[in-house]
């Protein structure tokens, strides 16, 4: 009887090449994975620009800033139910995530500047009370929404303790802790603040 089958060396071979394999395909996979969350994150802060402006054309309750002035406009205000869970399965932080409106009038030209802010930690207040709660933050720090498509994109969504989660902190009296620091980011002298529908 002719009984046919695999060597030891037949196996052992393709052991091998499927450990050679793996080796290539799995960070492969991995990077693609990160890169499809970013993607998602980056298009959740376009929805949340978006969504200002529709805001401040539909809203009497607010004005265009004027001349070295800003709106900013929290997720919370915004209430957008397109962007409420992140991607790296935290939440989005709907009082430290925001949009910023300036309007940057040169030579009497009028144009506003959409900036977003977006932050997602493991709780909604990003308190990080948590064990290893810091490196599970993942945000977007103040940026321009037209660097959001741009080339450099990927490195736009930070992680850990690069997320400035302290940047949209405003208080029970609606003051923003870190005005003067936003001020001279964007170069305004004044910031409207609408953090909450009521």
């Amino acid at each position: 009887m002719n009984k046919k089958g695999f060597t030891l060396i037949e196996l052992l071979a393709v052991i091998i090449i499927l450990g050679v394999v793996m080796t290539i395909a799995i960070p492969n996979v991995l990077s693609m994975l990160d890169r499809n969350k970013k993607e998602t994150f980056l298009e959740h802060a376009k929805t949340m620009a978006n969504q200002a402006e529709y805001t401040l054309r539909k809203d009497t309750g607010i004005d265009f800033p004027e001349e070295r002035e800003a709106v900013l406009l929290t997720l919370e205000y915004l209430n957008t139910d397109d962007v409420s869970g992140s991607p790296y399965n935290t939440s989005y932080s709907p009082s430290k995530s925001f949009v910023l409106i300036v309007n940057s009038t040169a030579e009497g030209v009028t144009e506003y500047q959409y900036y977003v802010h977006l932050v997602a930690c493991t709780d909604l207040d990003c308190d990080n009370t948590a064990d290893d709660a810091v490196n599970q933050n993942r945000g977007i720090n103040l940026t321009k929404v037209s660097e959001l498509s741009g080339s450099n994109k990927w490195n736009l969504v930070k992680e850990g303790s690069e997320v400035d989660v302290d940047l949209g902190s405003i208080n029970e009296e609606n003051i923003l802790l870190q005005e003067s620091q936003l001020k001279s980011m964007v170069g305004v002298t004044s910031i409207k603040v609408f953090k909450k529908l009521t």
